[in-house]
């Protein structure tokens, strides 16, 4: 019988593997199976049927013998999450997952699927920490704050495990989107790092093109990305066009105003020549007017910017509503007037507390 990697698969916790393969590089994986005895090139078949083909248990191996792979077993585990829950959507266009670290903490991830691909191609949204200290009004992410950091491997080991379980139903993860719970600018060397192995030929090999990240607009990090080499797409949660709507919304704002932010996201674009994503939520009667619509056609001028407009989705915690669907189309316009390519994004998993967080914190 071939036995699962659930984490559960031994006596006592005491005896589990601490090690997870998920989150290892090639080279680290033929530095492993050398500090286990056995030749480099037993790291790459590790490497190449945890990544490339996607096994979650050992016995799946085949061209390991059995005594090496009960060898591997006693000392690493392949995974470092464990699937909790899966919730579909009725529309069947959203599956919302909600993973547990191997020390307790809950994340949540996404799957979104889109009719007109039909290869079932589809795009993952995954998350870099668990919880957030960001405390964004409309968002559920951080409503308990930051608990930690995910690593490399955590951050990683989603995309990993949704890619299995959708495998199976005919689907295959096409695009990756870092914008679930937690910043990624807060966790940044884990945040690349998982980057980097999610592009590795060879591995899960998701084009840099087919990555993005979406972040609150923290100056110094936009800078430093600007120079990471990541070509990846990139995507600033703005919101409001001007600091007293932000600062009510956004926190971040208080201390890096919308002058330092666009600034930051000038110097990104005069170093990468990238487009960049502008995220706006439309909230009725805080940010959805037509002359903070105006205002935010002037204040992008000069940079080359798709704006993402998002209606609400509603939490809790946030009493208001989204803004009519007239409303919305107005708003676009006026931004579109000003030079902008503007987009309303279609609402997904409402049904399934699809917001970032919510899951999670009906959990907890």
């Amino acid at each position: 019988m071939c036995q699962k990697n659930t984490g559960k698969e031994t006596d006592s916790p005491e005896h589990r593997p601490s090690q997870s393969l998920v989150g290892m590089t090639r080279d680290e994986m033929e530095q492993f199976a050398m500090s286990c005895g056995e030749k480099p090139f037993r790291g790459r078949q590790l490497y190449s049927w945890i990544y490339a083909r996607g096994a979650e248990a050992f016995c799946e191996m085949t061209d390991l013998s059995r005594d090496l792979r009960d060898k591997f077993q006693l000392i690493v585990k392949i995974d470092s999450l464990v699937l909790v829950e899966r919730v579909k959507s009725k529309k069947g266009n959203t599956d919302k997952f909600l993973f547990s670290t191997y020390d307790g903490h809950l994340i949540e991830s996404v799957a979104m699927y889109y009719d007109e691909q039909r290869d079932g191609r589809c795009t993952a949204c995954i998350s870099s920490q668990a919880g957030c200290a960001r405390g964004c009004a409309f968002c559920d992410s951080g409503r308990l704050g930051l608990a930690r950091n995910l690593t490399i491997g955590e951050i990683v080991n989603q995309v990993v495990f949704m890619q299995r379980i959708l495998r199976r139903e005919g689907r295959r993860i096409h695009n990756v989107v870092v914008m679930g719970i937690g910043e990624p600018f807060d966790n940044y060397e884990n945040f690349t790092g998982a980057v980097r192995l999610l592009n590795e030929p060879n591995g899960i090999a998701i084009g840099m093109r087919r990555l993005a990240v979406s972040t609150v607009g923290i100056p110094q990090y936009i800078r430093r990305f600007a120079h990471e080499g990541l070509d990846m797409r990139f995507a600033v949660s703005l919101h409001a066009p001007d600091n007293e709507t932000r600062n009510r919304i956004m926190p971040v704002n208080r201390r890096h105003p919308v002058e330092e932010l666009l600034d930051a996201c000038r110097y990104y674009q005069s170093i990468t020549g990238n487009r960049i994503t502008m995220e706006y939520i439309l909230i009725a009667g805080v940010n959805d007017s037509q002359k903070q619509a105006q205002a935010l056609g002037n204040l992008l001028q000069g940079l080359h910017v798709l704006v993402n407009l998002i209606p609400l989705n509603p939490v809790e915690s946030f009493p208001h509503r989204r803004p009519s669907p007239r409303q919305r189309t107005r708003f676009k316009e006026e931004v579109e007037k000003f030079g902008h390519k503007a987009a309303l994004r279609n609402e997904r998993g409402v049904d399934i507390a699809g917001a970032c967080g919510q899951l999670r914190f009906s959990r907890i």
